[in-house]
């Protein structure tokens, strides 16, 4: 505390702010009006007992009433806390209002025309969407991203699912396959981070979110050859052709996260497979798709007018390019290991 003096008119300052006598002062603290006296004379202190009691009663925190002064800082900061909280109290109000209106307007208005409710169970889901964006995130203390993106989607499956009932079509299902494969392709790294994994698995998460997308992508490749019922190209060409690519973000994850070399090297890796895949690509493609197929790349750098011929060149122009970086790559990491080895004088 500072000395008995400055206390002492600090608690006479407070308690006249407090409209309190002495002897009121005193009553409530249960304490004699004498050592009320004491303390703003400067000639005691109160017990330490009663330190919460007094700023309870004085309406000041215990840093105040220690330090005899006012905590700027600490009541800024209170009171604009309480602002904060008065102002989120008022959104989920408006929010709560401004969806009930639409709710009931058209609840009333369905019944009337048509006597019997239909379009209004889309304009109910429709409103779920909003609200799961706007007025979820508001409403949720814990886990706030998670438990928003879980209302935004189980609420975009039921808008889909009313409106396939009263549209009528066969697209409900591609359609959702495809929602949830986007939704898992963007969020899924931001999922991962939020749920608690067992210890084995926390250090390998971009491996999970891998793990996870790579199914599902091939489960929206079966449901649209499903729905061009007839073509049958799942098996022959979507998963040769999506495997081929897949080991570009698998190849990519096992060198950035597994490889235990330095950044340098990392690149020049990356670069590596990319223009190992580049160099096989047309080639698997036209193998895949049962057409005259040859692998590796053809130019002719003399020869810019026939089509095919340009294509093979800008090909060539890519390949040496990326090599070149592979290259340049591979050379920094080597010098970048040969300066950590190089001892210090």
């Amino acid at each position: 505390m500072e000395n008995k003096k400055t206390f002492g008119s600090y608690v006479k300052t407070k308690r006249v702010e407090a409209n309190l006598t002495q002897k009121d002062f005193a009553d409530k603290l249960y304490v004699t009006e004498s050592a009320v006296s004491k303390w703003e004379r400067g000639l005691s202190y109160p017990d330490i007992t009663l330190i919460i009691e007094i700023c309870r009663i004085l309406n000041v925190t215990e840093h105040e009433l220690l330090t005899a002064s006012e905590d700027i800082k600490t009541r800024n900061q209170e009171r604009l806390a309480k602002r904060y909280l008065s102002l989120i109290k008022k959104i989920k109000v408006a929010q709560i209002i401004l969806y009930a209106i639409p709710i009931i307007t058209c609840f009333i208005v369905n019944l009337a025309v048509s006597g019997k409710l239909s379009w209004f169970f889309i304009v109910l889901t429709a409103e779920a969407v909003a609200a799961s964006l706007t007025l979820l995130p508001v409403l949720t203390e814990k886990k706030r991203g998670l438990v928003t993106l879980a209302g935004f989607t189980a609420s975009l499956v039921l808008l889909l699912a009313v409106c396939r009932v009263y549209t009528g079509g066969d697209w409900f299902i591609i359609t959702v396959v495809s929602v949830l494969f986007g939704l898992s392709a963007v969020f899924m790294p931001f999922v991962i981070r939020t749920v608690p994994l067992p210890q084995p698995f926390c250090g390998h998460k971009a491996l999970i979110t891998l793990a996870v997308n790579t199914p599902l992508l091939f489960v929206l490749l079966f449901t649209a050859d499903i729905y061009t019922a007839g073509e049958s190209w799942f098996l022959s060409a979507a998963c040769p052709l999506t495997a081929f690519w897949l080991v570009l973000p698998w190849g990519y994850t096992a060198i950035i996260r597994y490889a235990k070399i330095n950044g340098m090297f990392k690149t020049a890796g990356c670069l590596t497979l990319t223009n190992a895949l580049f160099y096989f690509m047309r080639g698997f493609t036209d193998m895949v798709m049962k057409e005259q197929y040859k692998f590796g790349i053809s130019f002719d750098f003399g020869n810019w007018n026939d089509y095919q011929a340009v294509n093979g060149n800008i090909d060539a122009i890519i390949f040496f390019a990326v090599f070149g970086l592979t290259v340049v790559f591979a050379v920094a990491g080597v010098m970048y290991e040969i300066k950590l080895r190089k001892p210090k004088n």
